[in-house]
């Protein structure tokens, strides 16, 4: 499904989900994938290579780092699965927050629960009372934290001092998950929530209608760029949204059938660097032919 590719002067956006997609099995940039995008974001001028993923803003500052991009230009963000969409320089252009009333009574739901661990994005904070119970929690993640009380912190959300809140995850131990990872399901739905739940107990909540699509679909709004200048990678179910805001949507190898059967492309693996090796075939084949 290579045959019939986009002609890379007329493409203005390249996006890509980063676990099973741009990054190889070990969860590394690899030195194909690093050169190639630098070579077209020096070749391409208004071409724009944007990260779509879960991680917060931290988490992806690694894989910016590793791209080399951390300094260049037209390399926005789509953070916290839509939540949040960062320029080059890391100001913060778009965002969508959950109701606070939501918020204060999931709180409160918690609060039976000592060993309950939950994340906010904006400015990252992992919040909880048991900080060891908290941190391995979270190696399950590949992404950073910042361990603050959630007392203390709600404190600051009823004092009006933290009002941004985009994205809440929750973490149950084992002997207290289950049976409230149901309660949060329901609380979850009676806000009309998107969720995702990536274990049987992991599971986050964001805005209405908020997911990875929505933030492109806000991107290319803010860039005046149309779906049909977009390309972009995935492998999993939350790439879908993805993918179908896209005018060139393309599914690894490794990725989901379901996904597969969506796109108008596949290319290689994640760890045969697939999104490397399709951008060299649109944008750099010239490369290959001196």
């Amino acid at each position: 499904m290579e045959n019939d590719l986009p002609d890379g002067s007329k493409i203005k956006v390249i996006v890509t989900d980063l676990d099973g997609t741009l990054l190889n099995s070990e969860g590394n940039v690899s030195e194909r994938t690093k050169t190639v995008v630098g070579k077209i974001l020096d070749k391409y001028s208004d071409v724009h290579f944007v990260l779509a993923t879960g991680r917060s803003r931290r988490g992806a500052s690694v894989v910016r780092k590793a791209l080399g991009i951390e300094n260049k230009p037209n390399t926005e963000s789509i953070l916290g699965n839509g939540c949040f969409i960062y320029d080059s320089n890391g100001k913060l252009l778009w965002e969508n927050t959950l109701p606070l009333d939501y918020v204060f009574k999931f709180h409160n739901l918690l609060k039976p629960y000592p060993k309950a661990v939950y994340n906010y994005t904006y400015e990252d904070k992992l919040l909880g009372f048991d900080k060891k119970w908290a941190k391995e929690t979270y190696k399950a993640i590949k992404d950073t934290i910042v361990l603050e009380d959630k007392e203390e912190h709600m404190k600051k959300v009823l004092a009006g001092e933290e009002t941004r809140i985009n994205r809440v995850c929750y973490f149950a131990s084992p002997d207290e998950g289950r049976e409230l990872l149901e309660k949060i399901k329901k609380l979850g739905e009676e806000y009309k929530l998107e969720y995702a739940q990536y274990a049987p107990t992991i599971i986050e909540f964001m805005p209405y209608q908020t997911n990875k699509g929505t933030g492109l679909t806000q991107l290319i709004k803010l860039l005046n760029i149309s779906k049909e200048e977009v390309i972009a990678f995935g492998d999993g179910g939350n790439d879908y949204q993805l993918l179908e805001s896209a005018g060139w949507p393309v599914a690894m190898e490794n990725a989901h059938e379901d996904l597969k059967s969506y796109a108008k492309i596949i290319t290689k693996s994640n760890v045969e660097d697939g999104v490397a090796d399709l951008l060299e075939k649109i944008f750099l084949k010239e490369d290959f032919m001196n």
